[in-house]
């Protein structure tokens, strides 16, 4: 099918197959179309339908209820049944990046541990490999499970790898959730094959430029964040940039990676700041005296970090953010209006 999407400076054209989603399809060639999740929760990929047939790949998507006309769609939930032609709202403008082509890969699950409570790791053989940039996510579907799933890769690989890394979080009354965090299902999971999509995301390391870093997370937000302050690593001494994390969760019992996010502050010799915020309980001296190489506040995330502020902001500062909307949305708000970043300067992939 012959897919036409005009948007604000651009037009763009492209062939999907039969049955592919509009957006993977336009992804494989065209990384500037407007999305964040690619999953069919945040929205980002609105479009009006112009002319032409499609029906929905997953009617029940949870952005599908802020359409606001029948003549809305989702890229990402949209297969073609004729030739297309779609309007978006976005300006459509190529990425500078090196971007590689995002297509769909089987896989299968090689490893699966239990980080915190709630809080899984999956490892994910695929049958080819990839070359992704720090920061970037794949869709992995499961048989017979609706929908795809956006998960941050958490590892960093130079070059070509066929081995991701995930984390997971147990959403409640989530199909997905239901399935993998089922202690019987937990146990048979390495084995079980999977498809992926990807890779994809737009809120990258550029290993180019030259500015300090400062990453906000919440929860399995840190994903990503695990992967650029990894690739970070590599050229620090070199640019002599800095770089502070942010990782915010409920209660100390809730936090994971705290040995890989030691191990990365004492690589850095202390080029990197780890600053993990509980918002409901605090650490005991006990468990901050565990972790000598990170320190420990109280609070929501973004307010720490505010809190922090002076204490981290350059002339020079390049901020990620991921994790929950509402800690998004808090934290883009005070980058901005607190911190007076550029708006260009603060990246993230909002999933819903």
């Amino acid at each position: 099918m012959k897919i036409e999407i005009s948007g604000t400076g651009a037009n763009l054209e492209f062939e999907c197959p039969l049955e592919e989603r509009v957006l993977y399809a336009g992804l494989s060639n065209n990384p500037q179309l407007p999305y964040e999740c690619a999953t069919g929760t945040c929205g980002s990929c609105k479009a009006k339908c112009v002319s032409g047939s499609y029906e929905w790949a997953w009617p029940e998507a949870p952005a599908r209820k802020n359409l606001k006309s029948d003549d809305e769609l989702l890229l990402c939930q949209c297969i073609a049944k004729s030739n297309l032609k779609l309007e978006v709202r976005s300006k459509l403008v190529k990425s500078h990046l090196p971007f590689p082509s995002a297509d769909w890969i089987n896989g299968q699950i090689i490893n699966a541990e239990n980080l915190a409570p709630g809080v899984m790791s999956l490892r994910i053989r695929l049958a080819q490999s990839i070359h992704f940039l720090p920061g970037q996510f794949m869709v992995v579907e499961f048989p017979q499970i609706s929908g795809g799933r956006a998960w941050s890769m958490t590892n960093f690989v130079e070059g070509n790898t066929n081995e991701v890394d995930f984390v997971i979080k147990m959403k409640p009354g989530g199909l997905l959730s239901k399935h993998l965090f089922d202690t019987n299902v937990f146990a048979s999971l390495c084995g079980k094959s999977v498809r992926a999509f990807g890779p994809v995301g737009k809120a990258v390391f550029d290993q180019g430029n030259a500015r300090d870093l400062v990453c906000i997370a919440g929860g399995t937000g840190v994903a990503g964040m695990m992967s650029i302050l990894q690739a970070f690593l590599k050229n620090h001494s070199k640019t002599g940039r800095k770089a502070s994390l942010y990782f915010g969760v409920r209660t100390p019992a809730d936090a994971f990676f705290m040995n890989e996010l030691t191990q990365i502050v004492r690589d850095s010799k202390r080029a990197v700041r780890v600053v993990v915020a509980f918002s409901d309980s605090p650490a005991s001296k006990d468990y901050i005296a565990k972790y000598e190489y990170i320190d420990f506040d109280e609070g929501f995330v973004h307010e720490v970090t505010m809190r922090q502020m002076e204490a981290w902001k350059t002339p020079q500062t390049r901020a990620y953010l991921a994790g929950p909307p509402p800690l998004v949305d808090g934290a883009l708000r005070a980058l901005l209006l607190q911190a007076k970043l550029a708006a260009g300067e603060i990246l993230y992939d909002k999933f819903g």
